[in-house]
């Protein structure tokens, strides 16, 4: 084939792409909404039967099974026979990875709307949940249970304690505080990974307060104590690793600063601080990555950060970056020490 007769490039399928995904979201977000997941999650079956279970005629259901289907979550192993792809099983209930109630978070009501307002965020220095809200996320959920509840279920179903426990050598921790960590979902699989060791559970007192059911589900409670408190006023002290599991990326530099003092105050001088989040790469910038980094923003107004950004706030705060152990799916854990 000569130049002459070469297919010309195709410079318009990366803004495609993105314009069907954007369409596409909200048919997988109708599929959880009717319940098809759920009546799918025991094998295929066939669309009269999802039909009369879900109450929707066929011929208005197909409308949407036809358009997860091309979005690679669902496939028809047979005519008119439904089922779950691997990846659309990742939308089933207690999917490890979290990623069904992290989807039903991000296209819930205002948390979906606020990205709506990211370009006048960029102009304003505010936050888009702000300028959509009128508040800052946290006081915002402390009036909304339903929307605070679908938060807590997103942030515990997609605690990073996989990444933490495969990157980071915890082999000589005989205490493990969990600083901003929730209900302690982290936490607790670090204590079930060390059977040795103790855990220190940080948070503000209205969250650590739903920390107790979590925690003795988990078998850990007797090895873990509660502590309730606010990262920028201190930390408990004297803890062997410290660790900040996609918490330090909610903050802005100033703030971020401040808290990461605070560690450095309370940490012994062999103590360390593990840093779970996403590294942005200027060179390499990966889409699940920044998507990650750029709903950190929507949410908090924080900037996604690179590993020199990181470097610049521990110096700041009397640290230093020891290493950098990344994970296959973009994590990292940033091992700090004093410096």
């Amino acid at each position: 084939m000569n130049e002459a007769t070469a297919p010309a490039e195709r410079t318009e399928a990366p803004l495609a792409g993105l314009v069907s995904s954007a369409m596409l979201v909200h048919a997988v977000s109708a599929l959880l909404d009717l319940g098809v997941v759920d009546l799918l999650e025991d094998g295929p079956r066939e669309l009269a039967d999802l039909a009369r279970e879900t109450g929707v005629p066929a011929e208005r259901l197909t409308v949407v099974l036809r358009a997860v289907t091309a979005a690679g979550l669902v496939r028809q192993p047979a005519p008119g026979r439904h089922e779950l792809t691997p990846a659309g099983n990742h939308l089933r209930r207690g999917d490890a990875l979290g990623l069904r109630d992290l989807f039903r978070m991000c296209t819930h009501g205002d948390f979906f709307r606020a990205w709506s307002q990211l370009g006048a965020a960029v102009e304003t220095g505010r936050s888009p949940f702000e300028l959509q809200t009128g508040r800052g996320l946290f006081p915002y959920l402390a009036g909304r249970p339903e929307e605070s509840e679908l938060f807590r279920r997103a942030m515990n179903a997609s605690a990073p304690a996989d990444v933490l426990l495969r990157a980071a050598d915890l082999s000589g921790a005989a205490t493990v505080a969990d600083l901003g960590g929730g209900e302690g979902a982290t936490l607790a699989a670090v204590l079930r990974a060390r059977p040795g060791a103790a855990g220190v559970l940080f948070d503000l007192p209205e969250v650590v307060a739903g920390a107790g059911p979590l925690l003795r589900r988990e078998g850990v409670a007797d090895r873990c104590t509660v502590v309730s408190g606010d990262l920028f006023e201190g930390v408990p002290a004297g803890a062997d690793v410290y660790v900040m599991a996609r918490v330090l990326q909610n903050w802005g530099p100033e703030d971020a600063v401040r808290i990461l003092r605070n560690v450095r105050d309370a940490m012994p001088e062999t103590g360390r601080l593990l840093v779970v989040g996403h590294l942005s790469d200027d060179e390499r910038p990966d889409p699940f990555v920044e998507a990650i980094g750029l709903s950190m923003y929507v949410l908090y107004g924080a900037p996604p950060r690179t590993r020199a950004d990181h470097e610049g706030l521990f110096a700041r705060a009397g640290l230093a970056l020891h290493a950098v152990h990344p994970v296959p799916d973009g994590a990292s854990v940033m091992d700090v020490r004093r410096a």
